[in-house]
């Protein structure tokens, strides 16, 4: 019997093999902590990162804005 962390690895590895980020079109990764939400924008084919964006709270700064 699997465990819920390893269910959402398992999720997190079969959703990453089917979406891949380029530069037209980037992926992007959302975490969502207890007190923040970081965001980075992601060009897979090259391994760079394009943009970071964290915010402490969401609600009260009228949203994600890059």
């Amino acid at each position: 019997m699997t465990t819920k962390i390893e269910r959402r690895i398992k999720i997190k590895y079969r959703v990453r093999n089917k979406i891949s980020g380029t530069a037209e079109r980037p992926r992007m990764s959302v975490f969502r902590s207890n007190k923040q939400i970081y965001v980075q924008v992601i060009d897979d084919l090259s391994g760079k990162t394009l943009r970071v964006k964290e915010v402490a709270d969401a609600a009260r700064n009228g949203g994600l804005k890059f």
